[in-house]
C-alpha cells in the first residue's frame, strides 16, 4: 500500500462513518497496473474484519454479453441462507427468461435490496465493483437502482474502473458524482520515494533501496503489478542459500529482466482495452517514438482513439516520452501475433515510412522483418540501405538488406547485380561465407546478367579460395567496354589477374608436361609490366574505399608496392585504411592491412611490429577464411618468433598452421619462413631441402625474384651452416645477378653472406660495403647482423677500435629491432663495453630530438659514409651549410667526428622526433 495511504484511509473513514451519515459511494480511477485492485482488495479486508457485509465482483470485458453476470456474482461472493439464495437465483433467472436485455423490474430490485438488507442484519454493507469498465449494463443498472433504495442504510459502495476512451458511454455513476456522499480516488503511478520505501519493506536496506529505486522506476514506470513482476526476477536469479533472494538483491548493481516482468506487461497489454493493443503494436513496428497522425494511418484508426490510447499506455508506465520505458515491453506488445499477421502489419510500416521519405535504413528494417517485398521500390530502398549500414560500420546488418532485396528482385540483370553486393559484403566479416553466392554468381554469368564488375568480383573470390583455373575463365569473359575511362577498373582488372597469377596452385611437374587445362590460368592472366602493376596498384588505392572495393584487389595493389620495395608507400596505405576498416568492422580488411603491415615489418627488421601485425592478423580473421592468402600472414608469424627466440611458439607454427591444400606463390613464403626457422634451430640439412624446394617452385611459376621470396640468401647460410663454401657461393653470386641495383635489402645481404666465403681482408672490406648498403635499406635487423659479421673481421684484422664501435652499433640495432638472440651474443662478447670504453661511441639515441630536420638529414648522410660534397649535391646545399649542420650534430650529439655519429640515425625518419 505504499503512497497508497491516503486513499485507504479515506474508505476506512467512509466505513467507520457509514452508521451515522447512510449511504457512501466512492470511485477509484487510474490506468492500468496502479494498484486499484490492490486498494479495493486492502479496503475489503478491512471492512470484513470490522464486522461489515462485504459484496464483492469484478468485471471482464469476455462476459460483457452475460447480463447481470457482475450482479450474480456479487451476491454469490457472501454467505447467504439457503431460502436467501434460492430468492436470489429465482430472480435472475426469471429475468433471463423473460428478455435478456430488459432492466430488472421494480419489485425484482425491492426484492434483492431487501435481501441485502436481511443478510447485514444492521451491520454495514460494502458493495465493491473491480474493473467496472467490463461490467455488464445491466448489472450497473440494477446496481445504481439498489443503492438509490438504501440511501439512507449503512452502506459504503467502493468502483473500480479504469475508462480509456471519452467515446464510450458515461458512466453509470454519473448522478452520484455531484453528491456530497460521492468521493473521487484517483491513483498516480509510484514515484521515486514511493519506489524505494517499495523496496524498503521488501527487506532491503535504505542504501540498496536508494540505489536500486532509479532503475527500478525507470524499467516500470512505478507500476506497483510491474514492479512486483520486476522484483520477482531479482530474487530468482539469485542463490538458493538465500530463499528471499533479499540480500542478494541488495548487493546487484544492474536490474534483470526476466520472466516474470514480460509475463506481467504481456497479461496488462493483453487483458486491457484491444485499442491499447493495437496502438502498441503500431509504435512497437515504428521502432520510435511516432505521432498519433502516423499511427491512425497505420492503424486505419480515428486520430481521437489513437491519441487516448497513447495517452492511456503513458500512464500506465509502459510508455516514456512516447517510448516504451524498456525494450522487453515492446517485444511483449508484439507478442501474439502470428507470423502472417506481424509480416503484414511490418510490410504496411514500411510502405508508410517511405511515402513520408524516411531514411532508407528505416524502411528496410521493416521490409526485412516483413520478409521482404516483392517490389522495384522496395528492392532500391535495401540497397540503398545496405551501402548506408556499411558505410556506418554494420556490414552483417547490410548482408541482410541484401538477402532481403535479392528475394525482392524480379529483374534478373538486377538480381545479379545485388548478388554481387552481397558477395563483397561478406567478404567484409568473413570471407567464407562467400561460398553461399558462388552458385547463384556463376549462374548469372551463365545467362550474361552479370556485370563486368561483378565478374572481376567473382573472379577474386573463386582465385581467394584457390580455384585459379575458374577465376580465369571468368576474367576472360570481361569485356572492359562498359567504361572506358574508368582508370580505376581498369586498375582492378589488372590487379585482379595479377592476384590470379599469385595464387595458382603450384604443381611439381615440369612445364613441358603441364597440360592446357593447367595452364589455363596464367595464360589469362595477362602478364602486365611490373611498372604498370605499380602504376594500376597507385591508382586503385588513391580511390579505394572500404565500403566498395574488393579487399583482394586492394591486398594485391598493397603487395606489387611491398615486392616492389616501396615500403613507406605500403605502409601509409595501411594506417590510412586501418581506421576506416576498423570503423565499418571489415573483418577481412582489417586482417589484410595487418598482414601487409607484418610483411613490411619483416623487411624492414621491426621483429616486434612483424610479431604484432601478424598475430593481429590471424586473430581478425582464423585461419580457415584466408584461403589462398594464408601463407602470407603466416610466415611473417614464423620469421618474426624465429628471430626473436621464440622457438616454441615457431616450431609449433610450421608444424601446425598451414594446411598442404593451400600450395601456392603465397605457400612459398611460409616455405622460406619455414627455411629459415631449421637454420635458427641448428637443422641445415631440413633448411636446405625447402629452400630448393621454394626454388624449384618458384621457377615453375616464373616468379622467381629476389624482391617476391629471397629464398637464394638463406639457403647459402644453410650451406654455410654445414660448410659448404662453393654451394653457398654458387648460390649468392646467383642472386647478385638476379638482384636489382635498388633492392638495397636483398643486395646487402648477399654482400654479407658473400663476405662469409672469403678469407680476411677480402671479407672484412665486403662487410664494410655490405653495412653501408644496408644503411640505406631500412632494413634494421640485416644491418645488425652485418655490423656484428663486420665488427668480427675487424677484431680479426686487428682493427680493434672500428670492431668494437661496430659491435656497439649491431647491439643497439639488435636491441632496436627485437632480435633477442643476436643482442644476447653481442653482449656476451663486449658490445656494450665498447660503448662504456670508447668516447667516439658514447651517443644517446634520444639525442635526435635535439637536432632540426634538416641537422638530422645532413647527420643521416654522413653517417652513411657519405662525403660532404656528395651530401650537398644531394641535398641541394652548399658544402659550407653542410660543414656548419654537421659543427652543431656533433655538439649536440656528443661526438667528436662523423665516425661517432650513431648508425641508427640512417634508420630514423623525420616523424621519429
Amino acid at each position: 500500500m505504499v503512497e497508497r495511504n491516503i486513499e485507504l484511509t479515506r474508505l476506512k473513514r467512509m466505513l467507520n462513518e457509514c452508521m451515522r451519515n447512510g449511504r457512501t459511494v466512492a470511485l477509484i480511477t487510474g490506468p492500468g497496473g496502479l494498484g486499484k485492485t490492490t486498494l479495493l482488495s486492502g479496503f475489503s479486508g478491512y471492512a470484513r474484519n470490522s464486522g461489515a457485509l462485504v459484496l464483492s465482483a469484478s468485471g471482464a470485458s469476455s462476459e460483457q454479453v452475460h447480463s447481470l453476470g457482475v450482479l450474480g456474482r456479487m451476491f454469490r461472493s457472501v454467505e447467504l441462507s439457503a431460502e436467501q439464495e434460492g430468492r436470489v437465483e429465482h430472480l435472475l433467472a426469471a429475468r433471463e427468461a423473460d428478455c435478456r436485455d430488459s432492466p430488472l423490474t421494480a419489485r425484482a430490485v425491492d426484492e434483492l435490496t431487501g435481501i441485502l438488507l436481511e443478510a447485514a442484519d444492521g451491520r454495514p454493507l460494502v458493495l465493491a465493483v473491480d474493473d467496472m469498465q467490463y461490467a455488464d449494463p445491466a448489472s450497473l443498472q440494477a446496481l445504481l437502482l439498489i443503492l438509490r433504495r438504501l440511501s439512507s442504510s449503512p452502506v459504503v459502495a467502493v468502483f473500480a474502473e479504469w475508462r480509456i476512451f471519452s467515446s464510450k458511454p458515461p458512466l453509470v455513476l454519473a448522478e452520484f458524482i455531484k453528491q456530497p456522499y460521492f468521493h473521487l480516488l484517483n491513483l498516480e503511478p509510484l514515484s521515486l520515494g514511493g519506489v524505494t520505501d517499495w523496496l524498503r519493506q521488501r527487506g532491503l536496506d535504505e542504501a540498496s533501496a536508494e540505489r536500486l529505486a532509479p532503475p527500478f522506476l525507470a524499467a516500470t514506470g512505478g507500476s506497483p503489478l510491474i514492479l512486483q513482476a520486476l522484483f520477482q526476477d531479482q530474487c530468482d536469479a539469485f542463490d538458493e542459500s538465500d530463499p528471499a533472494g533479499v540480500e542478494s538483491v541488495s548487493v546487484r548493481d544492474e536490474v534483470r529482466i526476466g520472466a516474470h516482468f514480460k509475463l506481467a506487461v504481456e497479461a496488462c497489454l493483453h487483458r486491457w482495452d484491444p485499442h491499447l493493443l493495437d496502438v502498441a503494436r503500431g509504435l512497437a513496428v515504428l521502432g520510435a517514438p511516432a505521432s498519433a497522425a502516423a499511427l491512425v494511418r497505420l492503424l486505419k484508426s480515428e486520430q481521437r482513439t489513437v491519441g487516448e490510447a497513447l495517452n492511456a499506455l503513458a500512464g500506465t508506465g509502459l510508455l516514456r516520452s512516447g517510448w516504451f520505458s524498456h525494450p522487453a515491453a515492446r517485444a511483449a506488445a508484439l507478442s501474439g501475433l502470428d507470423d502472417e499477421a506481424l509480416a503484414a502489419l511490418y510490410e504496411r510500416t514500411a510502405l508508410l515510412l517511405h511515402s513520408d521519405g524516411a531514411m532508407p535504413s528505416e524502411v528496410a528494417e521493416r521490409l526485412v522483418a516483413a520478409g521482404g517485398v516483392a517490389e522495384k521500390w522496395s528492392v532500391d530502398v535495401l540497397r540503398n540501405a545496405a551501402w548506408q549500414a556499411v558505410r556506418e560500420g554494420n556490414p552483417g546488418r547490410a548482408a541482410e538488406f541484401l538477402e532481403a532485396a535479392q528475394q525482392a528482385c524480379g529483374d534478373a540483370q538486377e538480381r545479379a547485380e545485388v548478388l554481387g553486393e552481397l558477395a563483397r559484403v561478406l567478404w567484409l566479416v568473413k570471407p567464407t561465407a562467400v561460398t553461399s553466392q558462388l552458385e547463384p554468381l556463376c549462374s548469372a554469368l551463365e545467362d550474361g546478367t552479370l556485370a563486368d564488375r561483378g565478374k572481376v568480383a567473382l573472379s577474386t573470390f573463386l582465385a581467394w579460395q584457390g580455384r585459379a583455373d575458374e577465376a580465369a575463365t571468368v576474367l576472360e569473359k570481361v569485356d572492359g567496354q562498359e567504361d572506358e575511362s574508368d582508370l580505376t577498373g581498369a586498375a582492378e582488372l589488372a590487379l585482379a589477374r595479377q592476384w590470379i597469377r599469385w595464387v595458382v596452385p603450384l604443381k611439381e611437374t615440369d612445364r613441358a608436361e603441364e597440360t592446357p587445362m593447367a595452364n589455363r590460368a596464367e595464360e589469362t592472366a595477362e602478364r602486365a609490366s611490373w611498372s604498370d602493376l605499380v602504376k594500376s596498384a597507385e591508382q586503385l588505392l588513391q580511390s579505394c574505399r572500404i565500403a566498395d572495393a574488393l579487399p583482394v584487389t586492394a591486398l594485391s595493389a598493397l603487395l606489387v608496392l611491398t615486392f616492389d620495395n616501396r615500403l613507406d608507400d605500403a605502409e601509409r596505405w595501411c594506417e590510412r585504411l586501418g581506421p576506416e576498416a576498423e570503423a565499418h568492422q571489415a573483418v577481412a580488411w582489417v586482417a589484410i592491412l595487418a598482414a601487409v603491415q607484418g610483411l613490411v615489418a619483416v623487411r624492414r627488421g621491426d621483429l616486434v611490429d612483424a610479431e604484432r601485425h601478424s598475430r593481429r592478423a590471424l586473430t581478425a580473421m582464423p585461419e580457415h577464411n584466408w584461403g589462398a592468402a594464408l601463407g602470407l600472414p603466416l610466415s611473417g608469424l614464423v620469421h618474426a618468433t624465429t628471430a626473436m627466440g621464440n622457438m616454441d611458439e615457431a616450431e609449433t607454427l610450421v608444424k601446425e598452421a598451414l594446411p598442404s591444400v593451400h600450395r601456392n606463390p603465397f605457400w612459398l613464403h611460409f616455405l622460406h619462413a619455414r627455411g629459415r626457422f631449421y637454420i635458427e634451430s641448428d637443422r641445415p640439412y631440413a633448411a636446405v631441402a625447402d629452400l630448393q624446394a621454394c626454388g624449384r617452385l618458384l621457377a615453375r611459376c616464373d616468379l622467381d625474384l629476389p624482391n617476391f621470396v629471397p629464398w637464394r640468401s638463406d639457403l647459402a647460410e644453410a650451406w654455410l651452416r654445414l660448410d659448404d663454401s662453393p654451394s653457398a657461393k654458387a648460390v649468392i653470386e646467383e642472386q647478385l645477378r638476379l638482384t636489382n641495383a635498388d633492392d638495397k635489402r636483398v643486395h646487402g645481404r648477399s654482400l654479407r653472406i658473400m663476405a662469409a666465403t672469403l678469407n680476411l681482408p677480402e671479407r672484412a672490406s665486403l662487410l664494410r660495403d655490405a653495412v653501408k648498403v644496408l644503411l640505406e635499406s631500412g632494413d634494421r635487423l640485416e644491418l645488425a647482423v652485418a655490423l656484428a659479421d663486420a665488427s668480427d673481421a675487424e677484431l680479426e684484422s686487428g682493427r680493434f677500435t672500428e670492431s668494437r664501435l661496430s659491435a656497439h652499433q649491431a647491439t643497439r640495432m639488435a636491441k632496436i629491432c627485437g632480435a633477442e638472440p643476436l643482442y644476447w651474443r653481442l653482449q656476451s662478447s663486449g658490445g656494450e663495453e665498447a660503448q662504456e670504453d670508447d668516447p667516439t661511441a658514447r651517443k644517446d639515441i634520444h639525442g635526435f630530438a635535439l637536432l632540426s630536420e634538416a641537422q638530422r638529414k645532413v647527420a643521416a648522410l654522413a653517417a652513411q659514409g657519405r662525403s660532404n660534397r656528395e651530401i650537398s649535391r644531394t641535398l641541394f646545399i652548399t658544402v659550407s651549410t653542410v660543414e656548419q649542420h654537421l659543427t652543431k650534430v656533433y655538439r649536440k650529439l656528443g661526438v667528436s667526428s662523423r665516425s661517432g655519429l650513431p648508425v641508427e640515425l640512417c634508420l630514423v625518419g623525420p616523424a621519429d622526433h
